[in-house]
């Protein structure tokens, strides 16, 4: 029998009785720019470089090729960030982008922020998807960057759909093995579309399901994170909420989940599902206080396990964006290292046992640099690569395994 989380008036962790520090924290450095950067890239209005080259994603659609650049993509950034990251292919076509973050209490027990990464047109016809859902992308990526440092007492699944546009293929594939597997879903937070208010009155809608496990508990956390952290949302309740959406697939596997979406009922976005559903048709402040609710409540849920823990400083992390892919690897890696330093380079990697294993030098200039490598010759386990320069720049050190 599925394990359901039960929920008790002594073990309701879901209500925030006062601003928790951590949390706190983590609304205030949600970053309007990085996010906005994440979306330009994801929706094709600017080229990414993932090793070979700049080059565009444009139509996100299963069937096209942007939706594999897409899905590269959303793994260079998590593991640049460190991540545990796994692709879980579900068809020929088809792969979700987990990056999972251990909890350091329940360990066994899993909240998950999601959005879906793949588009509703297909080519010639080009597909942005900006709003739907390259802003909850966006969202979901800001959330990784600001959580990875961060310790929790449960474990965090980020998760990046595909196929929703096909009938959240992707996610009922994870929600319905999860259910098999007995897995514990302490509860699911999905973003679709937070970045579009053409009216301006900041209304926007959480749809939960009161018969869906602990649904309404993770919608009152919704709204306690709102008013604790004095996020200017105009937020409506819709209950028993739409099914158009991933979260309805755990609502059908016996999970609690909700979907926090723009006011799509009233204010739908004329290019939804359009080639015109660019940013400039955003309200940028209402995307980021959508994003600091999301976050915000999946960081509750979570339960911040350190009340002294450091929240990354976005000005700090822009310059410093360090990623490895493939990751793991067996032959050959890429380093990709993203910044505005300049100078000698030194990248040393160091085994488990904090032995320097390999050095490599060169001149680091602005931009985008790379750099191979040597795994060829070395053992399987764990290397730690760190990156710094002439001035004693020290970027976030990365970790690859070796197969």
């Amino acid at each position: 029998m599925k394990k359901l989380l039960t929920l008790t008036a002594l073990s309701l962790t879901f209500s925030v009785r006062a601003q928790d520090p951590v949390v706190a924290a983590i609304v205030d450095a949600v970053d309007i720019d990085s996010m906005m950067l994440y979306v330009r890239e994801i929706a094709g209005e600017m080229p990414v470089d993932l090793g070979s080259g700049e080059i565009t994603i444009e139509t996100r659609h299963k069937l096209d090729p942007g939706n594999s650049l897409a899905q590269t993509y959303l793994e260079q950034k998590l593991t640049g960030w460190g991540y545990d990251v796994s692709a879980q292919e579900f068809s020929a076509t088809g792969r979700n982008v987990l990056a999972t973050k251990l909890g350091y209490v329940h360990p066994e027990e899993v909240v998950i922020l999601c959005a879906h990464y793949d588009t509703f047109v297909s080519s010639p016809f080009l597909a942005p998807a900006a709003d739907d859902d390259g802003s909850g992308c966006g969202a979901l990526l800001e959330a990784a960057r600001i959580l990875r440092d961060i310790p929790f007492e449960y474990t965090v699944v980020l998760a990046f759909w595909d196929e929703e546009e096909q009938g959240k293929v992707g996610s009922i594939y994870y929600a319905s093995h999860a259910a098999g597997d007995d897995a514990v879903i302490k509860g699911v937070v999905n973003m679709d579309a937070i970045a579009y208010d053409g009216n301006g009155d900041t209304k926007a809608r959480v749809h939960a399901r009161p018969t869906a496990a602990n649904s309404s508990a993770i919608a009152d956390t919704v709204f306690a994170v709102l008013d604790r952290y004095e996020i200017d949302i105009d937020l409506l309740l819709t209950t028993p909420g739409a099914v158009y959406s991933d979260h309805a697939s755990f609502w059908s596997s016996g999970y609690g989940a909700v979907l926090i979406i723009e006011e799509f009922t009233g204010d739908a976005n004329p290019y939804y599902h359009t080639p015109n559903d660019l940013t400039e048709h955003f309200d940028i402040p209402y995307f980021q206080k959508l994003a600091q609710l999301s976050i915000g409540s999946i960081a509750t849920l979570a339960v911040p396990f350190d009340p002294t823990a450091a929240v990354p400083d976005a000005a700090q992390d822009k310059g410093r964006d360090l990623s490895i892919f493939p990751n793991p690897s067996q032959a050959e890696a890429t380093l990709l290292i993203h910044g505005a330093h300049s100078g000698t380079m030194r990248v040393s990697m160091s085994n488990a046992l904090g032995q320097v294993v390999a050095v490599l030098g060169g001149t680091f200039n602005n931009g985008l640099q790379q750099v191979q490598l040597p795994l060829a010759e070395l053992p399987g386990g764990a290397y730690t690569v760190t990156v710094s320069d002439a001035s004693n720049w020290t970027a976030s050190t990365r970790v690859i395994s070796v197969r």
